[in-house]
């Protein structure tokens, strides 16, 4: 556990050890978990009001399939199962990706450790929710948000759906990530952050909004 806390306080000297993934995989997982059901159960009912304002525009029975899901007891089963499962895919998604990257900036780095660093950058990025749960609580507000798309309120479109990735977490993680990738990489410190800023930049400006055109067609 010591190591999570140095990864918050003092990185460089966590990825100058050996690091094993699964305590910042389970605590990840762990708080995730924590914040779902929380703000689940405590406002279920400010929920499933901005949940009818969504669906209101919907066909019928598009919105009647909605309500029903919206009621279902196994909704909140379904939302833990797939934090369960999500969390870990996408962090063994990304150790492979950087895994097979390393090598091209001219580094060399084990799965399982290109996995461990994504574990670790993942914990921090999860941070966010402890930020988000009082005052999801406090204001009854489920959807509390601390990217940029705030300045752009509900409005939907290209831009805000980018600015909607960039927030004070993500930016941390992501400086964690290159830290992690230049000591167990071996590669040098801006081709770190180079490796690191390629593969978000991509992310946040071609692969997220195309994910968010596709769920609103």
């Amino acid at each position: 556990m010591k190591s999570l806390i140095y990864v918050i306080v003092d990185p460089q000297k966590v990825f100058e050890e050996e690091r094993k993934p699964w305590v910042p995989l389970i605590v990840s997982i762990l708080i995730a978990l924590v914040y779902f059901i929380l703000i689940q159960t405590t406002l279920r009912q400010e929920i499933l009001a901005k949940s009818l304002e969504y669906i209101s525009n919907l066909p019928e029975e598009q919105k009647q399939r909605a309500m029903a899901a919206l009621h279902s007891n196994t909704r909140l089963i379904a939302g833990l199962i797939t934090i369960i499962l999500m969390i870990p895919i996408k962090v063994l998604i990304l150790g492979f990706i950087y895994n097979a990257s390393v090598p091209i900036f001219g580094g060399e780095i084990t799965f399982l450790k290109s996995f461990t660093v994504v574990a670790f950058a993942n914990f921090v990025s999860s941070l966010s929710a402890i930020v988000k749960m009082p005052i999801a609580l406090f204001t009854r507000n489920p959807i509390v948000r601390t990217d940029l798309g705030i300045l752009f309120g509900e409005l939907k479109g290209y831009l805000p759906a980018v600015l909607s990735q960039v927030d004070i977490f993500t930016i941390w993680s992501l400086l964690i990530l290159a830290i992690g990738l230049e000591k167990y990489g071996k590669i040098k410190r801006s081709n770190a952050y180079l490796l690191v800023a390629i593969f978000w930049i991509t992310y946040i400006f071609l692969i997220y909004p195309l994910l968010v055109a596709r769920r609103m067609v």
